[in-house]
């Protein structure tokens, strides 16, 4: 089984207007909502392409009610642990143009409702199940946490990987997961300096060998990714497709490789890619389309380095 972890979901509302005027009177012609965050976006994506996910996060409030209806409609499977506070939520409005997105913080968790995930994580987790840990952390978690989410998998047998970026993911590398997704900018924090496109392969490379880490997954938006599997490299060139948002492209892109992983690498990249190119394909959070992954997925060229 494949479960996803989110300790900071979000409601996302979208608001699309024309044209951003200020001291003026805005016009929102359209609205929509979405259950968002990191893990929870896997999932969905999972589900879409015709797989099968648990999603864990915390929840509450009248916005954690609306994102458990969401999840509901669109059948995906979850685990919510009910939560004191209101799940936050974010805006993001929409112009012809620009799009302006407002992340608002989302109140800490209590020592209680932190312990009650991590009770979960060792209850549900078994041998050989893969758990997708993704996104930021709640107000008052260390970034340890990630680290130790890490240990927990390791103790049971299950392959981990994690989708997240500055202190936490250099705390979770410390304890060796069986795989993360960083982005060349998340990268580049990793390691301390800039990577420039030509260096992504050796920077991959060097991460994999220094933390024993088994797959190393670097999505490079338009410029495709890079990937270092049980030590070798692996480019996988972009497919040229109409470009209408980014959001969860990442995360797209990690949900196609989970899902074929343990069948062929070569399949996992190739559904990897078909799935981070189709969620730019839509607007909004509506990731990608099942439709739009089958009649790509026969463009992905994939290029063994070594």
């Amino acid at each position: 089984m494949i479960f996803t972890l989110t300790m900071n979901p979000s409601l996302d509302r979208y608001l699309y207007i024309d044209e951003l005027i200020p001291d003026d009177s805005i016009r929102v012609k359209d609205t929509q909502e979405y259950a968002a965050g990191k893990g929870i976006d896997v999932s969905r994506v999972i589900k879409e392409i015709g797989g099968t996910s648990i999603a864990i996060c915390p929840l509450g409030g009248s916005n954690g009610e609306r994102m458990e209806f969401m999840l509901d409609n669109e059948r995906v499977l979850y685990a919510a642990v009910r939560v004191k506070h209101e799940t936050r939520m974010n805006i993001i409005v929409q112009s012809r143009k620009n799009q302006y997105r407002l992340n608002l913080q989302g109140k800490p968790l209590t020592e209680t409702e932190y312990e009650m995930i991590i009770d979960m994580l060792k209850t549900v987790l078994r041998e050989k199940d893969v758990l997708v840990a993704s996104g930021s952390l709640p107000l008052g978690l260390q970034s340890s946490v990630y680290g130790d989410i890490v240990k927990i998998a390791k103790s049971k047998n299950v392959k981990i990987y994690v989708d997240t970026d500055g202190e936490n993911l250099k705390e979770a590398v410390k304890a060796g997961p069986f795989g993360i997704k960083p982005n060349i900018h998340e990268l580049s924090r990793l390691v301390g300096k800039e990577v420039k496109f030509e260096e992504v392969e050796k920077s991959a490379e060097e991460v994999a060998k220094k933390y024993k880490i088994s797959n190393v997954l670097v999505t490079l938006g338009g410029k495709g990714s890079v990937a270092c599997i049980d030590g070798h490299l692996y480019r996988i060139k972009p497919i040229n497709v109409k470009v209408k948002g980014g959001v969860g492209a990442g995360d797209s892109f990690l949900a196609g490789f989970v899902s074929k992983r343990d069948e062929s690498i070569e399949d996992a990249l190739k559904l990897a890619s078909a799935c981070g190119a189709a969620a730019v394909m839509n607007e909004g959070t509506t990731l990608s389309k099942r439709s739009d992954v089958e009649k790509i997925i026969k463009e992905v060229e994939i290029e063994k380095i070594r």
